[in-house]
């Protein structure tokens, strides 16, 4: 494809044909307020071929969350739902007795899968995933969580790109402009938590020289998190002993 728009056509497509292959009435998107979720949702609903719809699912989420949200409602292009999960997000920390942070905020990501499927069930639906290319190579996501779906339609989309198609889709300007973030916890910011910057992730992807120190880091996390892109590992199989 020539240009990125076209592209974006190209995927919406891809997952129009996919959800009629699979029998299915449409997608569900957990919505973030970031922009990788809202470009995914975006897409999906470009032609209006099938049903689209957004779960935003609070875990005690920042006002900046929650403003993106409502500015994408207001946009009134498909509709999103609220599910308010602290209730049972509280519940599983005093129950399971959590006290790690790393626990902690990755059980936010793991509820809201739950969340999703059990959604995409009742409406007929596939998950749709919203991981774009730096994400996936980096391995920036929670197994079993935000890695949890059924389509990956932005997985060869650098951030910079998805910067690009949210304009495209003509999105609201304060998720443009935001500082990409999981929402795991306050003030957390996915380039400050990885400690390199997503265009230098970009250039990398795209064969270019970048310093040591940044390259040191993504290779880093590729290794680290290899085992997210594993199915589970099996033993040999049983040989009946002769």
């Amino acid at each position: 494809m020539k240009t990125l728009a076209n592209y974006l056509k190209y995927l919406n497509k891809w997952i129009t044909d996919y959800c009629h292959k699979a029998h299915t009435e449409g997608v569900i998107v957990g919505i973030s307020g970031g922009v990788d979720s809202a470009v995914v949702a975006a897409i999906a609903n470009l032609n209006k071929n099938i049903k689209v719809l957004g779960v935003w699912m609070n875990i005690g989420n920042t006002a900046l969350d929650v403003k993106c949200v409502n500015d994408l409602k207001k946009q009134n292009c498909f509709p999103i739902i609220d599910v308010d999960l602290i209730p049972i997000f509280n519940l599983y920390k005093k129950v399971l007795k959590l006290k790690t942070p790393l626990a902690i905020t990755n059980l936010k990501a793991r509820l809201r899968a739950v969340a999703l499927y059990a959604i995409a069930q009742e409406h007929q639906a596939l998950v749709i995933g919203t991981g774009n290319a730096d994400e996936l190579y980096m391995g920036y996501f929670t197994k079993y969580g935000d890695g949890a779906c059924d389509l990956l339609p932005i997985a060869h989309l650098t951030k910079m790109r998805v910067l690009q198609a949210a304009q495209i889709l003509k999105l609201p300007h304060a998720i443009i402009n935001r500082a990409p973030t999981a929402g795991l916890y306050e003030n957390q910011t996915d380039e400050a938590e990885m400690g390199v910057k997503y265009h230098v992730i970009d250039a990398y992807l795209y064969g270019k020289p970048i310093p040591k120190v940044f390259l040191n880091i993504i290779e880093k996390y590729h290794q680290m998190n290899a085992h997210k892109f594993k199915m589970p590992l099996k033993p040999k199989k049983f040989e009946k002993v002769k």
